[in-house]
C-alpha cells in the first residue's frame, strides 16, 4: 500500500471540492466512532456477550479497512488534510481513521512522519501527533512518550499500557503537546471505562469508579 503513498503534496482545494471532502470525512468518522465503544444492547441481547464481541469486532474491522481505503485515497490525491485544507474539525475526522488502523502500522508510520511536517507548520493537532506515535508504539511492543494509550487494572482504573519511557519529565511534555494532566486523563478514562462496563464491574464489586488521588505513572 505504501507504493502509492510516496510525498507529501500541497494543493489548492477549490472550494465546492473541499465541501465534498469535509461531507466525506464526517460520514468517515461518524461510521468510525459507532464502532468504537462496546456491542449495542440488542446485538448482546440477540447474542450473547461472548458471541456479540466476536460479531461486532469483525464489524468494526470491516468497518476500518474501508474507511483506511478512503483515507488513503484521499491522501493520494491533497496530500495530509491539515487545518489550511479542512478546517479543525474535518482534520481530526481524517486523523481519527489513521488512529484506528491498527492493522496497518506502516501507513500509520508514514502518516505520523506526514503529521509532525504539519505540525511544525501550525497545520495540525500537537495531542492528535502524541496519540498516533503512543498508538504505533503500543503496537510494536515499545514504551509510550506520552501515556496517552491505557489499559486497567483490577480496579477498572485505566494506567499506561506497556509503560512510559520517561515518567518524571511526562507532565511537562504533555502539557507541551496539548495534552490535559496525566492524572486528569486517567480519571477521564476510567470513568469512561466504568460507565462502558458497569454492568460487569458491579458484579465484581465495583459499585462506582475508583479515581486517583495523586499523581500516578
Amino acid at each position: 500500500m505504501l507504493g502509492f503513498i510516496t510525498s507529501c503534496k500541497m494543493i489548492s482545494i477549490p472550494e465546492n471540492e473541499k465541501k465534498q471532502i469535509i461531507a466525506e470525512l464526517n460520514d468517515i468518522k461518524t461510521i468510525d466512532q459507532k464502532f468504537a465503544g462496546i456491542p449495542p444492547k440488542l446485538l448482546i441481547d440477540t447474542y450473547g456477550n461472548d458471541q456479540a464481541w466476536q460479531i461486532f469486532k469483525k464489524q468494526r474491522d470491516s468497518v476500518g479497512i474501508v474507511n483506511q481505503e478512503k483515507i488513503k485515497k484521499l491522501y493520494e490525491k491533497y496530500g495530509y488534510l491539515g487545518y489550511n485544507e479542512v478546517g479543525e474539525k474535518a482534520s481530526k475526522d481524517f486523523w481519527i481513521t489513521i488512529q484506528h488502523a491498527d492493522n496497518d502500522i506502516e501507513f500509520q508510520k508514514e502518516m505520523l512522519n506526514e503529521l509532525r511536517k504539519e505540525v511544525a507548520k501550525d497545520n495540525a493537532s500537537k495531542a492528535e501527533y502524541a496519540m498516533l506515535e503512543d498508538r504505533i508504539n503500543v503496537h510494536s511492543h515499545k514504551k509510550q512518550h506520552f501515556g496517552t494509550q491505557v489499559t486497567y487494572n483490577q480496579f477498572g482504573q485505566a494506567f499506561a499500557k506497556i509503560g512510559l519511557v520517561d515518567s518524571v519529565n511526562i507532565e511537562t511534555l504533555r502539557k507541551e503537546y496539548e495534552l490535559p494532566s496525566l492524572i486528569n486523563y486517567y480519571n477521564k478514562m476510567t470513568i469512561k471505562h466504568f460507565q462502558m462496563n458497569k454492568n460487569n464491574l458491579i458484579t465484581r464489586g465495583i459499585t462506582e469508579p475508583k479515581l486517583y488521588d495523586s499523581p500516578v505513572e
